[in-house]
């Protein structure tokens, strides 16, 4: 059923070249991270990647990647870039996990009673 529910998802690859093996990988791990999220994110609007490719020197090729997730109440965004676009979407994967691991109201680091409300607490009792 998860299945289904993600299908019904729009997710979009732009740029991405069609016949070659390594942009198929890296479809395939933006698919399975979103599929991921989905499951604890349920609302997904939107999911978007856009690959900007730059020829280089020697037939090298530079990616460039920008990622969109809307949500109903936030939008993410994110970019990431390399020499592979394999790697530059396994790095978009761990964003991606990242995001559902920490949530996002909270800060990232525990906040430490400032010396006035230590003071008044102390005074208090």
């Amino acid at each position: 059923m998860a299945g289904q529910e993600f299908a019904d998802l729009p997710v979009q690859i732009v740029g991405l070249q069609k016949d070659d093996i390594e942009s198929r990988k890296a479809e395939l791990k933006f698919q399975k991270s979103l599929q991921a999220f989905g499951q604890i994110h349920r609302d997904i609007i939107e999911a978007r990647a856009v690959v900007k490719t730059s020829l280089l020197e020697k037939d090298r090729r530079r990616y460039e990647v920008q990622v969109f997730i809307k949500l109903p109440k936030e939008q993410l965004d994110f970019a990431e870039e390399g020499w592979s676009i394999e790697e530059v979407f396994e790095r978009i994967g761990e964003k991606i996990k990242r995001l559902m691991t920490k949530p996002r109201d909270k800060p990232s680091h525990r906040r430490h009673p400032s010396r006035m409300e230590m003071e008044t607490a102390r005074f208090a009792e």
